[in-house]
């Protein structure tokens, strides 16, 4: 009979895992969620009570992983305390779904099947939190090892997805290991598990120069919210960039990230400012890299990357192709209950279309903000030629909270998978250059202002990741599937 052992077992599973993000970082913690959350549907009965323990993880994981969000919404969304509570809640609650599905198809197999279908169900399922309605492939399992570089070598070769699988593997075949009937099960998973790292480890190519190295700076303002919505701060706003700028031109770089929102003028739509970002270029001999609104074809605004020159703004632009959810759109779904998005500015952004570096000295694929978090924009950068990797973005709404810092992680694993430096512009911080294998070669903290200026050098190469996509995802949710129709086969005939 069901105890209530497993309703204790499954919020110390997402606690665990949330524990083990960047933030606290503690990451051994995401070695025990897999054993805590297999031991609940272990014990929990059958039915529908796998389902829902899961479920109950990820509502714990996500409250304690993003406890920011209710700032953010109190904040700087206008909402009330309680009602801030709520919209975190309802996000844990809609993101939790996937660990319902994962914990509830991982009961529908015999238990000596379950060791092996849980680290293959959950990269599938959890992959598809980058497509809508979720739209968040925010924390996936890697990021616990972002600040451990010596263990991302494997990134090239199976990505983030691959990284994550061993992680979760591990997880399930130590647990596995301390019930007799699935030790044999477990420690044929603990080797696949670590042979397939050692072996993607072996496998990985290494950082391959294509050319001169480009000095490029990136810019941290430090500008708050607060004094970006102040019409009585633009001119100072302003006047800091401007002297941010030409300090990184004496320190001799060639090329300028500005942070998303630098200054709160349009480029497209203000005249007098095009011509002055325009004259600063011609004036230092330097290319610049900002974010502007933009206006679309259709009428619309898109969320946009401009590389400006001595000679005007380049006709190319990159509009942002993976927006906010309720921060720069309000998903169709969700139209019932929300119509406002968080962003003052705009009320929502047109998505773009297609993912092309920017024709700078040397091709820059740049994410705006949050396009950071998609595996697959970066890798569609370089296969669209960019030589380097960047990221604009404002950070400023989280404070000094775990989220800059999850953020940021993400950072690392992109550079790793795809073995480009990456360069991050953050208006708050943290600006960062990450070297081929995600290491920090140079930072600035959250609440610093300053500037980082360092010889980023480009690279052609593609690594198995960038040139072959997510298939260790497609490989696990193969591998999920043949476990599932196999395991139901196998009840069907012991019960017959």
């Amino acid at each position: 009979m069901p105890t209530v052992l497993p309703w204790f077992l499954a919020p110390l599973a997402g606690l665990a895992l949330a524990l083990a993000m960047p933030g606290p970082g503690l990451w051994p913690l995401a070695l025990l969620f897999p054993g805590l959350l297999l031991e609940a549907v272990e014990r929990g009965g059958g039915g529908w009570r796998p389902w829902a323990l899961g479920w109950v993880a990820g509502v714990v994981h996500w409250v304690v992983a993003t406890h920011w969000v209710h700032g953010v919404m109190h904040h700087y969304g206008g909402l009330p305390w309680i009602g801030a509570v709520g919209a975190l809640g309802g996000m844990a609650a809609i993101l939790a779904v996937t660990w319902g599905a994962v914990a509830g198809l991982t009961a529908l197999v015999p238990p000596v099947w379950r060791v092996w279908l849980f680290p293959a169900a959950w990269v599938a399922i959890d992959t598809l939190r980058r497509f809508q309605p979720f739209q968040f492939p925010w924390n996936d399992v890697a990021v616990v090892l972002a600040d451990r570089p010596a263990l991302l070598g494997s990134l090239p070769v199976w990505g983030a997805s691959g990284l994550g699988w061993a992680l979760v593997a591990v997880g399930a075949g130590l647990w596995g290991l301390a019930r007799r009937d699935r030790r044999p099960a477990a420690a044929a998973l603990l080797v696949a598990a670590v042979g397939a790292t050692v072996t993607s480890t072996a496998l990985a190519p290494g950082f391959a120069p294509s050319g001169e190295a480009l000095r490029l700076a990136v810019l941290q303002p430090g500008t708050s919210l607060e004094e970006k919505w102040d019409p009585d701060e633009w001119q100072e706003i302003a006047d800091r960039v401007w002297t941010l700028t030409r300090q990184a031109a004496d320190a001799g770089a060639g090329t300028v990230l500005w942070p998303e929102s630098a200054v709160p003028f349009r480029l497209d739509a203000d005249p007098a400012y095009r011509h002055l970002v325009t004259g600063l270029a011609a004036d230092l001999g330097i290319e610049i890299v900002l974010n502007s609104i933009g206006a679309t074809a259709a009428g619309g605004y898109a969320n946009s990357a401009y590389l400006v020159t001595g000679d005007g703004v380049a006709e190319a632009r990159y509009d942002k192709v993976h927006l906010v959810p309720f921060g720069e759109y309000v998903p169709a779904w969700a139209g019932l209950v929300a119509s406002d998005a968080l962003v003052r500015e705009v009320g929502r952004f047109t998505p773009g279309a297609v993912v092309e570096p920017l024709p700078a000295r040397t091709p820059i694929g740049v994410a705006v903000c949050y396009e950071v978090v998609f595996p697959g924009h970066s890798a569609a950068a370089v296969r669209a030629g960019a030589g380097l990797l960047a990221t604009l973005t404002n950070d400023g709404w989280y404070g000094f909270s775990w989220a800059p810092e999850q953020h940021f992680a993400q950072v690392r694993l992109r550079a790793a998978e795809s073995r480009r430096w990456f360069a991050r512009a953050a208006l708050t911080g943290i600006s960062a250059f990450v070297d081929p294998y995600g290491r920090v070669a140079r930072e600035l903290a959250v609440g610093e202002q300053g500037l980082l200026v360092g010889d980023l050098a480009p690279s052609v190469a593609l690594t198995p990741r960038s040139r072959w996509g997510d298939w260790w995802a497609v490989l696990c949710a193969t591998a999920a599937a043949a476990l599932l129709v196999g395991g139901r086969r196998q009840r069907r005939q012991s019960r017959d």
